[in-house]
């Protein structure tokens, strides 16, 4: 898990409890920590499918050094439209990913569905004085979905491969560029393995990245040629 995720953690549980301590003692505004609690589970959800969305490698100083190489082979935009379009596994692949994110949209409802079961349900039918068993009772309220939220999350992240097609890239001897798409896969390719499907017309390049497998795929009509390629000036592990 990254600092920045650990971070988000912290915040996370710092919130909860505070809107359990709310809940406990000020319960006039039990619908403003709702909406407050609604905000954060969908920003939070939100934020953690565009960060899985997001690349390993980007421009910046990484697409300055491949530059600096040799031009050895580029493939256009057009070329990867007309063969993208003939490639029914990966429509059938994106189909999957359709549903993954319909059900990321369903957690909200679920959060909220929880909400008001718990909370203007069970909770009203508990006689419950003590302060510390009600704020105990909050942070049950709270927690409870968020917990299952990870869960989700972390369980999701095991299974899931992203999959990245590069429209339009060019390659160097010092590695790929996707000028369009901002992704730059610097050579050698450390921890990446190549497989050449050739009814695809198409490389796929993998690699595991945090929890997850990340695909680049590389579509031409002359696919053996980026082959020899990556296996030149990328060092790349070919998969068979």
């Amino acid at each position: 898990m990254s600092k920045q995720e650990l971070a988000v953690h912290a915040i996370a549980v710092s919130l909860l409890i505070s809107l359990a301590v709310v809940s406990t003692y000020y319960p006039q505004y039990l619908l403003l920590t709702f909406f407050t609690f609604l905000g954060f589970i969908t920003i939070a959800m939100y934020s953690s499918y565009r960060a899985s969305r997001k690349p390993p490698k980007l421009f910046e100083a990484v697409a300055d050094d491949i530059y600096s190489g040799t031009k050895l082979y580029e493939v256009d935009v057009d070329e990867v439209s007309r063969l993208v379009e003939k490639d029914f596994v990966l429509y059938d692949e994106i189909r999957r990913y359709s549903y993954r994110s319909l059900i990321d949209a369903l957690g909200v409802s679920v959060v909220f569905g929880w909400y008001f079961l718990y909370f203007y349900i069970i909770l009203p039918r508990l006689t419950v004085t003590d302060l510390t068993m009600k704020f105990i009772v909050y942070l049950i309220g709270y927690g409870v979905p968020y917990i299952a939220y990870l869960g989700f999350d972390i369980m999701s992240k095991r299974s899931i491969t992203l999959t990245y097609v590069l429209r339009g890239y060019e390659i160097y001897d010092r590695g790929i560029v996707s000028r369009g798409q901002y992704i730059a896969i610097k050579f050698p390719l450390n921890g990446y393995t190549a497989r050449e499907l050739p009814t695809r017309k198409c490389i796929q390049l993998s690699k595991k990245h945090e929890g997850y497998v990340i695909r680049f795929m590389l579509y031409a009509k002359n696919i053996s040629k980026i082959m020899e390629i990556l296996r030149e000036y990328g060092d790349v592990a070919v998969e068979s």
